[in-house]
């Protein structure tokens, strides 16, 4: 009885390893059928971009956010390559013809991220084997406004350039992963869409600009129309508080539309002359360098006076004028802008100490401006100022400058004589509404003393008044400024006809809050003097400025 207990329970062993056997075999080498059956079924995972956080202004108006958009791809399983002729518009040469040809696996993708009137357009005619999903695209609503230093970001919204890529760690989302489920034909059964709760709420932050939108427009407006006119190579602007180092608006031509990635080819649209940007300011650095001789004592108000015959022999070279000015005392050295009388200065000041004040001045160094791509300049050690270099320093040649730079320069001007570190990110925030950086107000430090400050401030503004810059003068405001028009050097020798016109000016004088300053490269034409070319863009942005609501 024994016996025949035992020969069952091995019995009943056996069969149990067969099955587990058969089990086995079913589950890791399944009938050819019943896989491709399960392959209709079932879509593999796919990784669909999350919304970026916003770029906004002071005021909360957005200026980089993130869209809705639809991508279009095909199952090779149900594609029929001559469906690739009704969505030919939207393809590339290389794309349409591998949707013609015969496709392998399961996904194919067909377009990124295309708005919803594109996509809809191909959407209705309900191809076989063609699908989308929703996606989000980042999206800049003012086009190319501020464009270099909003940035743009790649087709996975990861960010590129400006603002965009330096902030990314903040703005970026990872994508989300979902799963498509199909039936034997094809059919989508269900898909998550951003439709659901959880969806849009992954971003991680926000970054809000120092930027006034409303003074962007202004600047911008008179900037590209200057730019067309005297057909120039580059332009410059920027418009910032003294007293804070608060950037209100800032531009860079020629420009792209980071909406339209073909406007991304040309290498120069991309450069933020602003921070990019370096050469030669010419006289808009005599206010600069007046206040260095100045605090030297090389230079006197009551004693100093120069005769100008419209040039002047240093060294080995010629530094010419406009036309003579006779005689003049210092203050008309500025108002007059003489290379004649600022040259004669400058023969007079150790280069070692000008050296001292000028890096004290920022120049030779990057300002610290939350953006990538900043230039350091050039500011040549002492030992290199020979012969005709002083002079050459002191009417604003032989010096490279960014705009910023030189801006920051002329606030310490403005604002009684400090130095202040120049911000654009007013704040920057997690999802969760933790502040992880501020910008505030930075003074670095006292570069001339306030009766030096006032009596430039006086010299500058009698420019306006009687001066180079009298196109930008008003009854009802005080304004200073400086006109300043500097020859281009290529391989060490300057160019015949190629200049960069400036103006530099702040308002109002007796207690300065905004600092505009115009740079046009290479203007093409008769005009190219400063009070010429960037003077009366000066005075437009100015003009629609103090007709906006007190801020």
């Amino acid at each position: 009885m024994k016996r025949n207990i035992g020969v069952h329970w091995f019995l009943f062993f056996l069969a149990f390893l067969v099955v587990f056997f058969r089990l086995y075999q079913l589950h890791f080498n399944p009938d050819p059928r019943t896989k491709h059956q399960s392959e209709s079924q079932y879509w593999s995972k796919l990784n669909l971009s999350s919304p970026r956080g916003i770029i906004a202004d002071r005021n909360g108006v957005p200026l980089a956010i993130s869209v809705p958009a639809i991508t279009l791809f095909v199952d090779p399983l149900f594609w029929n390559p001559k469906n690739a002729e009704l969505i030919k518009p939207i393809l590339s040469e290389e794309r349409y013809r591998r949707l013609k040809g015969e496709l392998k696996g399961r996904y194919f993708p067909v377009a990124r991220k295309l708005n919803f009137e594109k996509a809809s357009e191909i959407i209705e005619k309900d191809i076989q084997g063609l699908f989308w999903v929703k996606e989000y695209k980042r999206f800049y609503p003012h086009g190319e406004f501020m464009a270099q230093m909003l940035g743009f970001c790649d087709i996975d919204d990861r960010g590129l350039a400006g603002l965009e890529y330096l902030w990314d760690f903040l703005l970026y989302a990872p994508p989300k992963v979902l799963t498509v489920t199909k039936d034997a034909s094809g059919k989508v059964i269900s898909f998550p869409t951003y439709g659901d709760k959880s969806w849009g709420k992954e971003y991680k932050g926000e970054v809000h600009l120092t930027i006034d939108s409303r003074i962007q427009h202004i600047v911008e407006k008179y900037l590209k129309k200057a730019f067309k006119i005297h057909r120039a190579d580059w332009a410059a602007a920027v418009l910032m508080n003294p007293k804070t180092g608060e950037i209100l608006a800032s531009s860079s031509l020629p420009e792209f539309d980071p909406n339209k990635r073909e406007t991304l080819i040309n290498a120069e649209s991309l450069r933020n002359n602003v921070i990019s940007r370096v050469y030669e300011p010419g006289s808009t650095l005599k206010p600069v360098m007046m206040s260095i001789a100045l605090t030297e004592g090389k230079a006197t108000p009551q004693k100093d006076h120069f005769y100008c015959t419209g040039k002047i022999r240093v060294a080995d070279t010629t530094i010419h004028d406009v036309k003579p000015h006779g005689s003049l005392d210092l203050k008309d050295v500025i108002i007059n802008s003489c290379n004649v009388g600022m040259a004669t200065i400058g023969m007079r000041l150790d280069p070692k100490r000008t050296y001292g004040h000028l890096s004290r001045f920022g120049f030779g160094m990057k300002t610290g401006v939350e953006l990538p791509g900043e230039e350091r300049g050039l500011l040549n050690t002492p030992e290199l100022w020979q012969g005709s270099v002083p002079a050459n320093i002191a009417i604003g040649q032989g010096i490279g400058v960014t705009p910023l730079q030189l801006a920051r320069a002329i606030s310490a001007v403005a604002n009684g004589g400090y130095l202040v570190k120049p911000f654009l990110v007013k704040e920057a925030v997690t999802a969760q509404g933790e502040v992880v950086y501020q910008g505030r107000p930075e003074n670095l430090g006292q570069v001339m003393s306030k009766e030096t400050s006032n009596w430039l401030k006086s010299a500058m503004e009698d420019v306006v008044k009687q001066g180079t810059g009298q196109v930008v003068g008003r009854k009802d405001v005080r304004i200073a400024g400086k006109t300043g028009t500097a020859q281009v050097a290529k391989g060490g020798i300057y160019q015949k006809g190629v200049f960069v016109s400036s103006f530099v000016g702040f308002w109002p004088v007796e207690d300065p809050n905004n600092l505009l300053l115009i740079v046009i490269g290479h203007p093409k034409g008769k005009a190219h003097f400063g009070s010429e070319v960037a003077a009366p863009v000066f005075r437009d942005v100015m003009e629609d400025v103090l007709k906006l609501p007190t801020r």
